[in-house]
């Protein structure tokens, strides 16, 4: 038989050696839920879309409605088709597609830098006063009453730039430039910002600024639009 010390130091192992079994159960279980938990917080706190319109007056809907459906590919002049899923434009198809990704993007993440986003501003202004410069192949600068430009072409060359110009509505030019003014129009601005990261993995990064002049009736008498700027990690 086992003398009461010994029973006693055959119960205190016993005790510690729960208390071990208790620890590495609990680190084993915190090691299988800390992935859950970081995807159920942090990761899924990075994988949203934001989408924004800045438009005043009674007839807001309308200029979105009407920007957002044009057929950008029948009206842009050096327009180039991309190979991929993704556009040189926005569209509300565009817009729609990309929010989808989002949506969609419920699996488990194992990265935990993981960040899936898109972030997208509409910004419509009504303005008594715009100068267009143009040539009939481009277009320079648009400039408010305050002569400050509202978009910078000098940063890109011209086969960067996809534009539209409506001559059924401003004049033909004979010489290789001529600033118009342009009365109580509509001065739009659009960005687009779309990318996810999977740390060193992989990743994407795409980005598109556009810009529309409309007139008081809502037709297009300008758009401009630089190149894409995008960036793929695989």
């Amino acid at each position: 038989m086992f003398n009461k010390r010994t029973v006693s130091k055959l119960r205190e192992v016993d005790k510690i050696m729960k208390i071990r079994v208790l620890l590495i159960s609990l680190l084993v279980v915190g090691l299988i839920f800390f992935p859950v938990f970081l995807n159920l917080t942090v990761i899924k706190s990075r994988i949203y879309y934001l989408i924004d319109y800045d438009v005043q007056g009674s007839n807001r809907e309308e200029i979105i409605t009407k920007v957002e459906t044009l057929n950008y590919t029948g009206y842009l002049n050096n327009y180039m088709e991309r190979d991929d899923e993704f556009e040189n434009f926005i569209d509300v198809d565009f817009i729609r597609y990309l929010k989808s990704r989002i949506e969609n993007d419920t699996k488990f993440h194992w990265e935990m830098s993981y960040e899936h986003y898109l972030r997208y501003f509409f910004i419509a202004v009504d303005n008594s006063k715009l100068y267009l410069s143009y040539s009939n192949n481009t277009i320079f600068n648009v400039k408010d009453q305050n002569n400050q430009s509202l978009f910078s072409v000098e940063n890109y060359l011209r086969a960067e730039i996809a534009w539209y110009l409506n001559f059924t509505q401003l004049s033909y030019v004979y010489s290789d430039t001529t600033t118009i003014l342009l009365s109580n129009v509509i001065f739009i601005e659009m960005y687009l910002d779309y990318g996810y990261h999977c740390g060193n993995v992989c990743g994407l990064w795409y980005s598109i600024d556009q810009y529309l002049v409309l007139s008081p009736n809502l037709d297009a008498l300008m758009i401009f639009i630089p190149q894409y700027k995008g960036v793929v990690v695989s």
